[in-house]
């Protein structure tokens, strides 16, 4: 174990005994790279906000759960931003989404289209999409979780998860085009 690796074990042991210069470390150490992950879930900043001390409330409460033979403290206080920012968004169904025509899970969608965007503007049209089809599309591609994880974190099946993220491809291709064939006829 690396001298970096058992300082931060130092910190998670603090933090579990509550000592308060611990949690503001945590807090120091991390709040950012969370912040990070759950603007991509909120939709706007006062929500990404809200979601990061909920976030932080919750990782205070369950630090001691966290078993460092299955991973960093880091990834898990990651996937614990990710299920505070879906449970901030859990009162949206997907009602709308699931009534969509099912689409195929082979879709053509060109990744050639997406190779030519930065991350930022990709994320500013990710953030455009229906609610369900975006949160979906996160989940699995920033987030890499599976359909059967997503259908049991979201109340949906997996075939609703495939057919959320096919049309949330399909959805991001045609706006991605539209922006492009727009900078083209101003040129």
């Amino acid at each position: 174990m690396t001298e970096k690796e058992m300082d931060i074990f130092a910190l998670v042991q603090g933090c579990i005994r509550q000592h308060p210069a611990s949690q503001k470390e945590i807090v120091r150490r991390y709040a950012a790279s969370l912040l990070s992950v759950i603007k991509r879930y909120a939709r706007n900043s006062d929500d990404a906000s809200d979601i990061l001390q909920d976030c932080f409330i919750l990782i205070f409460k369950k630090i001691g759960s966290f078993n460092p033979d299955k991973g960093s403290p880091s990834g898990w206080m990651r996937k614990i931003a990710v299920n505070s920012a879906l449970a901030h968004y859990r009162k949206f169904h997907f009602d709308y989404e699931k009534t969509m025509e099912l689409l195929p899970d082979n879709a053509d969608v060109s990744s050639d289209i997406f190779s030519k965007m930065g991350f930022e503007e990709i994320l500013t049209v990710v953030d455009t999409l229906p609610e369900g089809a975006r949160m979906v599309f996160q989940m699995a591609v920033f987030d890499d979780f599976s359909h059967d994880e997503i259908a049991k974190i979201l109340g949906i099946s997996p075939g609703t998860s495939r057919s959320l993220l096919s049309r949330s491809r399909r959805l991001l291709q045609e706006k991605i085009l539209k922006i492009q064939s727009n900078e083209l006829a101003r040129i």
